[in-house]
């Protein structure tokens, strides 16, 4: 009775290694996962960083011609109210 009961314990045991296995695996699985994800969101947050700033610079040159066209409707306003 107690060889019985030691051979279905090990059983369990060896069960219960089996399962544990598996999850290490998946864990480590996953984990692998995650690293990829992230190398492949800091590369989409490079280049969207890298876009932003090239929006900057877009701005920064309309917003430079859209003065200087203010500032010449301004001298024309200018020049006619003079005469």
């Amino acid at each position: 009775m107690q060889n019985n009961a030691d051979l279905t314990l090990k059983q369990l045991i060896t069960e219960i290694n089996v399962l544990l296995n598996e999850l290490k695996n998946e864990q480590l699985e996953i984990t692998k996962n995650i690293e990829k994800n992230h190398k492949v969101n800091m590369q989409k947050f490079s280049k969207l960083i890298e876009f932003n700033e090239i929006c900057d610079m877009t701005n920064q040159v309309f917003e430079r011609r859209l003065s200087a066209i203010e500032s010449k409707l301004n001298s024309i306003i200018e020049k006619k109210r003079v005469k």
